[in-house]
């Protein structure tokens, strides 16, 4: 038999038959149904003139002949599979990526964004995403796109650009080693004034506004503050327990995680819409654009740690929600 006449896709149905076992299973795997796989195994069995199957109840069992044939067709199979694939990875590698430029504050990409970086690339290996981690991006009054070529951007602050959509919500709490909270038994704000307490210079809630909201007045007892910024910097010197830092669960969600730090307060946090993400005109119209847009809110919609698969997203993207310039975290 000529490689013309070769009834390949009466054999495509045959080995999958006989690999899985079973018709419908095979019908499953082709996009078929079982009577077009039952068809194509007869078409088969004509041209060669052998029964290849025996039925057993219900079921259906290879013959000793198609065993044979089976035998020495599944290799073959397997190696097509297995050349497809490997050219299929060449064309991929051949393929330049698509750049995507991303600005964002850079606390929130050390914190946030590089640990989610890795699974989105692997999935997306046609996506290159070059972020810019800027502090000047989101300053107060700054225009929001400045030529750099950047497709999106991560503002910080009470409002963002008419064109940014809410990304991520963050609760600003008093938050220490597990270590440091068990040694000086913390029952309250005011214990808090007897130990070093960590600033950072663009935290939207300080500690004296944090104390007055507990009714807490900054006395005598009050033991002073360390001052370190970024917020990244910050937040290391709470887990190694140099004090206690007022700061975001967002950049500190790894180490709370993580069982690194702790919330001795939980429930006498500041929440607020802190993060909001702007795409810059015209870049919508990009599928790759749109599908990094797409991971973005997907991803801060997710729990903490959930590490669902990644996948196309651009068309699950949320419309921009109107929204006004604003200040900037670091």
């Amino acid at each position: 038999m000529s490689r013309s006449t070769l009834p390949l896709r009466a054999l495509a149905a045959f080995e999958a038959a006989a690999r899985l076992e079973s018709f419908r299973a095979a019908a499953q795997e082709l996009a078929l149904t079982p009577s077009a796989v039952s068809h194509q195994v007869r078409i088969l069995e004509a041209r060669l003139g052998l029964r290849l199957f025996n039925r057993v109840g219900r079921g259906v069992v290879l013959s000793p002949d198609g065993a044979e044939l089976f035998g020495r067709i599944g290799g073959s199979f397997d190696a097509l599979a297995e050349a497809v694939e490997t050219a299929a990875r060449r064309g991929r590698r051949a393929r330049r990526p698509e750049v995507v430029r991303l600005r964002t504050p850079p606390s929130l990409a050390g914190s946030w964004l590089l640990p989610r970086l890795p699974a989105f690339l692997a999935g997306h290996p046609e996506i290159d995403i070059r972020v810019h981690a800027d502090l000047r991006l989101a300053t107060e009054g700054g225009t929001r796109f400045e030529g750099d070529g950047a497709e999106l951007a991560i503002w910080y602050g009470d409002h963002a650009p008419a064109a940014a959509a809410p990304l991520l919500a963050e609760t600003i709490q008093p938050l220490c080693a597990p270590s440091l909270a068990a040694r000086c038994d913390l029952r309250g704000p005011r214990d808090l004034l007897a130990l070093p307490l960590i600033v950072t210079r663009d935290n939207r809630v300080s500690w004296e506004g944090w104390f007055r909201r507990q009714g807490v007045a900054l006395d005598e007892a009050f033991a002073g503050t360390l001052q370190l910024d970024p917020s990244h910097v910050a937040i290391e010197a709470a887990v190694k327990g140099l004090g206690v830092v007022l700061e975001s669960d967002v950049l500190a969600e790894d180490a709370l995680a993580g069982g690194r730090l702790v919330a001795p307060f939980p429930g006498l946090g500041v929440s607020w819409t802190a993060y909001w993400l702007d795409i810059a005109p015209g870049a919508a119209a990009r599928p790759s654009v749109a599908t990094v847009r797409a991971w973005l809110l997907d991803s801060a919609a997710r729990p903490a740690g959930d590490a669902r698969p990644v996948t196309d997203m651009a068309a699950t993207a949320s419309p921009p929600s109107p929204s006004r310039s604003g200040p900037a975290r670091p």
